[in-house]
This record gives structure tokens, sequence and C-alpha cells, in this order.
């Protein structure tokens, strides 16, 4: 098999495609740790933490593998340079998911060449894909995105090698996807009844067989190994929720963990719209959102050409044609419907892979369709209309790379490298100012910054504790102050300002100090 694989004629191009988005993202990556989601994975793969439901225990795991390697080379870095930033955790989780973002661009020109008949075509939408606007910046910090779109595009290339010729194995690659996709989003849900139904559409002798299904079941099985990562958590201290919550959990706690609270109100302010609200239309409100998003990424000559290469897969591999339609808008309208607050459009990057597939397949139709055309009309130049053809597909190509990198494709790029530094270097400062031995109240979905800067800085004896963002861990506050520790706030709020004095002394850190007489 693997001889066979080295003489296939897209391994060469692949390979070479898998080199150039390695130096590519791998030099995007931002070094530095970053607020949000993105702090929250680069400090969770750090601590062998549970982040957020679902858990992403496969994200998560390998950051936190990938630190464990780094953790030697990071140390004897620093015993001969004395610099703290080698293989810094954070740039560790980003290039770690900077490797998933070249494994979907290499993926996606697979299948994209396979569908299209084309490698030329797979090379023009693996352009268009790696380069966009959201893709790029999904691969430079560590996310749950390019991993998702990686293992759409594997379920679908497994997809596309069972449609062409059914097998017990073939069948078994498609379980793998399946179960490797239930590690990471729960958008991957909504592709499972699609994929039933391509499954029992194409059916083969012996699908039914106990031995099949059993070999199915065990491939699924494997690709759910990584949850194992979350399941430890029953057995050994496990950072959960926030940082510094360190426990070994429950049963029913790791159910929470991974379950979450669906659909629930998250503040008395911030609410979600829920697939529920307005009857289940509520994403018709923000359907001006998906297609302003959707024109940055692709522009109206790409998304022309996707809709054409739809139909274009439509007739020729319906069943692929449906399953493409079915993830594409069960995943808009979970992005728009149920956490517009959220900026869902994150989730768009598993649309913008199929898109792309989509506008391979519509570049190789018509590809395929240059040579009898100029036969037709003029035999002697047909071999010269075949190389104009590939030749207005190289330049497009090249056309669509100058405009991302000189574009505010490339200006966003820059724009999250200097953030991630900049909260970085504004959490490393709050931190050495701050006295020994303190305690500072934080609301943790904002605070990585300070959380990260800790694991840094952590000899100090700096307790961060996560507060409610509205009172800041009020009623410790006495305590605290009692036994000779100092107090520090994110943000004051009303309670502190009537017991005690409040001063303002880093941006928006606030030091609590005893009632002026």
């Amino acid at each position: 098999m693997f001889p066979r694989l080295l003489r296939s004629p897209l391994t060469v191009p692949a390979a070479l495609i898998g080199v150039v988005l390695t130096a590519f993202y791998s030099l995007s990556a931002a070094t530095r740790v970053a607020g949000g989601d993105w702090g929250q994975f680069q400090t969770f793969g750090y601590l062998g933490g549970i982040a957020h439901p679902p858990g992403y225990p496969l994200l998560t795991g390998s950051i936190h593998l990938a630190n464990h390697v780094a953790l030697p080379v990071r140390r004897l870095a620093h015993r001969i340079t004395g610099a703290p930033d080698f293989a810094d955790p954070a740039h560790v989780a980003n290039v770690v998911n900077a490797g998933y973002a070249v494994a979907a661009g290499v993926a996606l020109f697979v299948v994209a060449a396979v569908l299209a008949r084309s490698r030329l075509a797979g090379l023009l939408a693996t352009v268009v894909f790696t380069t966009g606007y959201s893709i790029w910046a999904h691969a430079a910090q560590a996310g749950a995105m390019s991993l998702q779109t990686l293992i759409v595009i594997l379920l679908l290339g497994a997809l596309v090698a069972y449609d062409d010729r059914p097998s017990v194995m073939r069948l078994a690659a498609v379980g793998f996807a399946t179960g490797l996709s239930l590690t990471n989003h729960g958008v991957s849900l909504f592709m499972l009844p699609a994929t039933a139904a391509f499954i029992a559409s194409r059916r083969f002798p012996g699908i039914a067989r106990p031995r099949t299904l059993a070999t199915v079941g065990g491939a699924i099985g494997v690709g759910l190994l990584p949850w194992i990562y979350v399941v430890r958590g029953l057995f050994v201290p496990v950072a959960t929720r926030y940082p510094d919550n360190v426990a070994r959990l429950s049963v029913d706690e790791l159910v929470h963990m991974v379950v979450g609270r669906p659909f629930e109100r998250v503040s008395d302010v911030r609410t979600i719209n829920t697939p529920i609200d307005d009857g289940g239309f509520a994403f018709l409100n923000q359907w001006t959102v998906l297609t302003d998003h959707v024109l940055r990424e692709f522009g109206w000559v790409w998304l022309g050409l996707a809709v054409l290469g739809w139909v274009v897969l439509a007739r020729q591999r319906a069943r692929l044609a449906a399953w493409v339609a079915w993830t594409g808008l069960a995943t808009i309208w979970f992005a728009l419907a149920s956490m517009p607050m959220f900026d869902g459009v994150r989730y768009f990057a598993v649309i913008y892979a199929l898109l792309a597939v989509c506008v391979a397949v519509a570049v190789g139709w018509l590809l395929r369709r240059v040579e009898p055309a100029a036969k037709r009309f003029a035999p002697s130049f047909a071999r010269s209309a075949v190389l104009a053809a590939g030749l207005l597909v190289v330049l497009a190509a090249g056309g669509r790379i100058q405009q991302q990198f000189t574009g505010a494709a490339r200006s966003h790029i820059v724009e999250v490298r200097e953030d991630a530094a900049k909260q970085a270097d504004i959490g490393l400062g709050i931190m050495r100012r701050m006295a020994p031995g303190s305690v500072y109240m934080t609301d943790w979905t904002s605070s990585w910054y300070t959380r990260y800067a800790a694991i840094r800085e952590d000899d100090r004896g700096i307790r961060i504790q996560s507060a409610d963002y509205w009172r800041m861990g009020f009623d410790e506050a006495a305590e605290i102050l009692a036994s000779g520790r100092r107090l520090y706030l994110q943000r004051t709020s009303p309670e502190y300002e009537a017991a005690y004095t409040v001063e303002p002394r880093w941006g928006v850190i606030y030091e609590v100090l005893p009632a002026e007489p």
C-alpha cells in the first residue's frame, strides 16, 4: 500500500503544499498568549486542564502532549541562554494548531483534486482556502476551527473513497473520522444524520454482517480515544473551568464539563439567542452577517464557481452533494441561530472548506471542456487552449495570494500577533507589580493574559482567584485582608466602594485597602 501511495500523482504536490503551508502557518503563529478561547486553550493545554464544554480533548490533549515534549528543550534553552520565551507554552500551542491547519490544507488539496479530477483545480482551491481571512486567522492561534475543518475534510475524503468503491475498510475509515469528529466540537453532531443517510444509500454486500459492524464500531471507538484526556479527571486532579480550581471530578461533574448547559442564559445583560427563539428562525435576523463574511472570504467570482461546482457535484455524486449541502446549511443554522452574541461566524470555517471543494469541482469541470470546445472550433489550437486555461488558473491563484498577502487578511494576522504580545506583556507587567503572596480577583473569561503570567511568575506566590464579575469575590475580601495579604481586583464594584477604599493601580487593576476613618 505504501509503495502505491508513493506512486500516486498527488503525493509530490501534496508534499510540496505541506512544506509551503508549514512555513507559512508556523511563521504566522502568534508567539504569546491571548484572551478569550485562544488563551483558554493555550493555558489549559499547558496545565493539562479541561476547557469549556465539550472539553475539546483532541485539541487540548495534543497541546498538553506537545508542551511535555517541549519542556526539556525549554529548560535547556533557559539554562544556556537565560531566555524564558524559547518554546513558550503559548507559542507551542499555536504551532500545534498551525500543524492542524497545514494538515487541513493538504487534505483539502487531495480531496479537491480527486473530486475535480485535476491537480491544478485542487491547487487553486487550496490557495483560495488556506489564504482566507478567517482560515489564516484561525491558524495563527490555538482554537477549535483549524482542527474542525481538518476533521470535516478527512470525513469528506473518507466518504469519497467509500462512494468510489464500498468496502469494509473504507467504511471503517468513515467510522474513524466520525468518531474523531466527536472529540472536538459540538457542530460535528450535525454531520451524523447526513453521514448515516449517505451510508444507508450506498450499501455493499455484507455491510450488515456482525464482523463488518464490529470492525466499523471498533474504528469509531479508536476515533473516540482522545476522550481519555477528559476521563482522566475522574482519577487525577485537573484544572476545570477555572485554572485555580484543580480537583478530581465526580461522574456528574465530568458530564457537566462535557455537556454544559445548552441554551442557558448567561447573564442579566447578555443572552444567547437560541434556535428555539422565534420558532427556530432567529438566524434570519443574522443573514447579513453570513453574506458579509462569506464575501470577505471569497468574493463573487469564487462564490459563483462554488455554486457551479455544487451543481456539477450534484449531477455526478448526488449523495456527496447532499452531504455537503446538509453539513454547510446545518453549520450556518447553528452559527447564526444559537450564539450570535459569541461571534458564531467563527464556525463558518467549515463552510469555507466545503465551498473551496466546490470551487475545485467547478474549475476541473471547466478545464475538461476547454479541449473539446477548442477542437470543435479550431482543432489546431486545442493544445494551446489547454495550456492557456492552465495558465489562467495559475494566474488566478497568484492573484489570490497577492490580494490576501497585501490586503486585510495580512493586516489582521499582524494585529493578532501584536495583540497577543501586548496582552502577554500587560499580564506580566501586572503580575510583577503585585505584592508577593497577594490575591487577584478576576473574571476568568477575560483574564487569560494574567493567568498565563502567573504560570510564568509562580515563584512569587500570587493567587489568581476566579470571581463573579459583578461582585469580584466581595464575601472573601475581609478574610484576605485580615490575613495580611494584598487584594487586587480586575474591576471595582459598589460593595467594595461602600466598605473599603479602592485605589486604581495599573490600567483596569484596583487595589482594596481598609476604609479611611
